[in-house]
């Protein structure tokens, strides 16, 4: 007999109750009425994004939203050296009934698009801060999609340091649905690649410094939000996700260099998948000291079920002085129809079936080579003014480049997000401090001709994308795929 939650028209597998049942002992009671209670959302802050925009009112949005801080429970992790990682609040709760109210769905706003934030379970979040990373570490995010957990890392790392990601999915159609995360997010030292775990060791033994394997598991921690993982549960899932699960842990591990730490974490709350692949790994590799881990029910947390155990190899972790940070360059890299510029930190990837590599900056359209969209989401895209009047392709034509700050009031944000032609005063356009093919800043001009060019359009001081100005109105180069429906 199956195991009802009445208010959210659950029904729990027979043999997974039985099995929670004996696992969590008097706890169970509180777990089926849990499992009737609406999942709760949460909010990733891109808090690179905030610094590279300091004119956007970070304060005032959060108390707007009555985003609530999630904070980190004590978990004592065996020979911590961490100095940066829970520092910064990064990670929050929000009330989407309230949001409603005032007329916002969270991932369908301005500040969305813009890449501020990115909506994730809470009980997801909390793996990341424990993983003690570094502005310069090597990090490895091995079964990533769709990037919540990655684009976490990233928000850790510095590009001038020599911090790097790889963000991995097997799959190739969620490497995509990786890809334009990553992009809408802004991080310029990110390579996205779509390769098996064996392939990546092969190449980068003992090379990284932090490595987080978000597993494919039975996801029984999704069971409260996700019909189809009840209906796609058996006790023979949960055995053949534990084979896949040793199998994607045993290269991930010949990939970990000395004195670096792993995150191994699951959506599920099975002995097999969690505290048996915790033992399997502390018996095959006696290098690894185990620094703890976390159970999250939905009894016990406001999100969805996880399961999250770190290790750290013996020896001498990654330090400072060990980047030589003196020879980091950006450089140019052709892919798939479009030009990337990207630190050369991330070099060492380009052997890799990529789907990205730091910011696409030109893409091939219709008529030549033109602007991307990716572009005007870059973090460092202020500091490439120079770099970019020397481009790899001699064909683009951009005479001026613009900066449109619109206030989120402004009922134009919507226009332009729905792919509107909007109505533009000069007056409210600002030069973007980008200097023409010869070197020369851009400057205003009475010349009529002079005024047509590419604008930057964003949402109290959040970029969105491109525009092309000309008498009075801005054309609109918002992508058509990601416009919003009117």
């Amino acid at each position: 007999m199956k195991e009802s939650c009445q208010k959210n028209h659950i029904s729990l597998p027979e043999e997974f109750s039985e099995r929670m049942k004996i696992r969590l002992g008097q706890e169970w009671e509180a777990f089926l009425e849990a499992c009737s209670l609406p999942p709760k959302r949460g909010l990733r802050l891109n808090l690179q994004k905030v610094e590279a925009n300091p004119d956007f009112p970070l304060e005032k949005w959060k108390e707007n939203w009555k985003l609530e801080e999630l904070k980190s429970e004590s978990l004592k992790l065996e020979n911590s050296k961490n100095e940066y990682g829970l520092a910064l609040a990064r990670e929050y709760l929000c009330d989407e009934e309230y949001l409603q109210s005032i007329g916002v769905q969270i991932g369908h706003d301005a500040y969305h698009e813009a890449g501020l934030y990115y909506i994730q379970d809470p009980s997801a979040m909390s793996v990341v801060p424990y993983m003690e990373i570094r502005p310069f570490d090597r990090c490895l995010d091995l079964c990533a999609s769709p990037g919540g957990k990655s684009l976490q890392i990233a928000d850790r790392l510095k590009t001038e340091e020599g911090g790097i990601l790889l963000s991995n999915e097997f799959i190739m159609e969620r490497a995509k649905n990786l890809s334009k995360n990553v992009e809408r997010m802004g991080y310029s030292h990110v390579a996205v690649s779509s390769c098996s775990a064996e392939e990546l060791e092969a190449q980068f033994p003992a090379f990284f410094s932090r490595i987080l394997v978000d597993a494919p598991c039975s996801g029984e921690g999704m069971f409260r939000k996700n019909l189809e993982a009840i209906a796609d549960w058996s006790l023979e899932k949960v055995s053949q996700c534990a084979g896949l699960q040793r199998d994607i842990l045993g290269h991930a591990l010949g990939m970990l260099r000395e004195g670096g730490i792993l995150a191994y974490s699951t959506c599920t709350f099975s002995e097999e998948e969690n505290e048996g692949m915790r033992e399997w790994i502390l018996e095959k590799h006696s290098e690894l000291s185990f620094l703890g881990e976390r159970h999250l029910y939905f009894h016990n947390s406001v999100g969805e079920g996880q399961y999250f155990s770190l290790f750290r190899k013996e020896g001498k972790d990654l330090e400072r002085e060990d980047v030589d940070n003196s020879k980091l360059s950006m450089l140019w890299e052709k892919k798939a129809k479009k030009y990337f510029y990207y630190p050369s930190s991330l070099k060492c990837f380009l052997s890799l079936p990529l789907l990205r590599i730091g910011i696409a900056v030109l893409e091939e359209g219709k008529k030549g080579w033109e602007w991307s969209h990716s572009l005007s989401h870059a973090l460092d895209l202020p500091k490439w003014g120079e770099a970019l009047t020397k481009l790899p392709e001699k064909s683009l034509e951009t005479k001026l480049l613009y900066r449109l700050s619109l206030s989120g009031e402004d009922r134009r944000v919507e226009a332009y997000l729905n792919g509107q032609e909007i109505a533009v005063e000069k007056e409210e356009l600002r030069n973007f401090l980008m200097v023409d093919r010869k070197g020369n800043v851009n400057n205003k001009k009475s010349d009529k001709e002079s005024d047509k060019g590419l604008a930057l359009c964003a949402c109290d001081g959040l970029p969105l994308g491109f525009g092309y100005y000309r008498n009075g109105r801005l054309r609109n180069l918002y992508p058509k795929g990601i416009r919003f429906k009117k």
